[in-house]
């Protein structure tokens, strides 16, 4: 990574924290996270966990901030939303995500530098096309 600007590092750093401290801010909640970071072709979802009800499987995209300036869940785009549903689509098509309800969550996580971070999670974030 020597090759990336070093301000990138950091941009990187914080989404891989906000990652794993969302992925146990789930687990609190009662939520298994089934995996994380998946990519299936062009596509990929931060963490793909199983509902408290233990059936609904749920795709979360999270987004980290240091600051609430603008809502980072305000950056979830119709374009990323397409690649989520796509992602979501494929997944089904596999025998352990078979005839399983799906759902589309979005965590934003601000966590300022001085501060502990705090999280807001949008259940049911936006629904697939098809």
């Amino acid at each position: 990574m020597k090759w990336l600007p070093r301000f990138l590092w950091r941009r990187e750093s914080l989404g891989r924290q906000g990652e794993k401290f969302a992925a146990k801010w789930l687990r609190r909640r009662r939520y298994r996270i089934l995996e994380r970071n998946v990519p299936i072709g062009d596509d990929e979802a931060d963490l793909v966990a199983l509902d408290p009800d233990g059936r609904t499987i749920v795709i979360v995209e999270v987004k980290t901030k240091r600051d609430d300036t603008i809502a980072p869940e305000l950056s979830i785009t119709q374009a990323k939303q397409f690649h989520l549903m796509r992602l979501a689509s494929r997944l089904q098509q596999t025998r352990r995500y078979a005839n399983r309800p799906f759902r589309f969550d979005a965590l934003a996580v601000i966590w300022p530098l001085d501060g502990k971070p705090t999280v807001r999670h949008h259940v049911g974030a936006f629904r697939a096309r098809w």
